[in-house]
């Protein structure tokens, strides 16, 4: 039986190795940075959760919640109970995210369900004629709304798809598209493997002229140890109009009430890239309620990214944590009843 196991571990780990040597095949063939500004709704390619941001953005083979989700949809399979995440980044010149998901598992079927939305403002600019005159303001904004579906095929498998329908508005002028995304993720042990790809296909529409989405492909492992609280996890990532880049990121937790994050990221090929930079973080709490944030420092110098968000977890808001004794959210404080008397003898 043992080497039975034995066996299964090693041809799992074998085909995982294969899947990310092959992504990183295609990536390498496919990205370009000659594509830089060439695509719309680049705002898709931040992301969403304190908890990628703080680890570097190495995720794809470490998610297993609804924040995960938004890099490998494969993530959500591993999701047992509800989930509501709101998230807010801090981004450069002053501009900004929100970010609204959630998601959870059918009754005690394999499959999950999750919902996303994304608003991004970026204030409002200047506009110019050819001769360097004032025409007057304008505002950038961008939103997204989506939905994925994971399977759980085995205790180690799970596959995840979605879409994305994007909206962007650049002063007078807007556009609308949609978008897909798929990932695969396997767990044995302490190992995880994910690979994914982000806004596959459709376009962007304005006013006649179409433009691509900002395509992403990438793999990542991950190992993570429980009887220590320490995860460590690397990514590769091949943009299709924007530099690769490689990921790292370290967490360690203390029974399950506290994070502690440290990671790095890399644009290959790019000297002073904003997004270059090392990045830390920490999260908190217990009972359903969690709060993370995330920091990039920027490697250009530039003002940095930050990221906080909220995780409610209802399932876990139990009446027995309550420090009231109540039972239930409804029920009155329980009080103490003298025990019953012993009875008396017969005289």
């Amino acid at each position: 039986m043992m080497r039975r196991e034995g066996l299964l571990r090693l041809v799992v780990l074998f085909a995982g190795a294969l899947l990310v040597m092959a992504l990183v095949a295609v990536g390498f063939a496919n990205a370009g940075e000659e594509k830089v500004g060439t695509t719309a709704a680049s705002f898709l390619t931040l992301g969403a959760g304190p908890r990628a941001l703080a680890m570097g953005g190495a995720t794809l083979g470490l998610g297993r919640d609804v924040a995960g989700s938004v890099w490998n949809p494969a993530a959500l399979g591993w999701v047992e109970e509800t989930e509501i995440v709101v998230s807010h980044s801090g981004l450069e010149n002053q501009s900004f995210q929100e970010w609204l998901g959630l998601g959870g598992r059918i009754g005690k079927s394999g499959t999950r369900w999750g919902i996303q939305g994304t608003y991004q403002g970026d204030g409002s600019f200047e506009g110019r004629d050819a001769s360097n005159n004032p025409t007057g303001s304008f505002s950038v904004s961008s939103f997204a709304i989506g939905g994925h579906m994971a399977q759980q095929f085995s205790p180690n498998v799970t596959v995840g798809a979605g879409f994305k329908t994007v909206s962007e508005k650049l002063g007078d002028v807007s556009g609308i598209g949609t978008t897909f995304d798929a990932g695969l993720a396997l767990n044995y042990g302490i190992v995880g493997l994910g690979v994914a790809a982000q806004n596959l296909g459709g376009q962007m529409a304005y006013s006649g002229a179409s433009y691509d989405f900002p395509t992403n492909v990438g793999a990542g492992l991950a190992i993570s140890d429980p009887r220590t609280g320490l995860s460590l996890a690397v990514d590769a990532n091949f943009p299709s109009a924007y530099y690769s880049d490689v990921r790292a990121g370290l967490e360690y937790r203390w029974n399950d009430m506290l994070a502690l994050r440290t990671g790095y990221r890399h644009e290959l090929e790019a000297t002073d890239d904003p997004l270059t930079g090392p990045t830390f973080g920490v999260g908190a709490g217990a009972n359903g309620f969690w709060l993370d944030y995330g920091y990039l420092l920027a490697g250009s110098g530039s003002n940095g990214q930050h990221r906080v968000a909220l995780t409610f977890v209802p399932g876990r808001w139990k009446a027995g944590d309550d420090p009231f004794g109540k039972t239930s959210f409804d029920d009155k404080p329980r009080v103490n009843q003298p025990s019953a008397s012993p009875a008396k003898g017969k005289k």
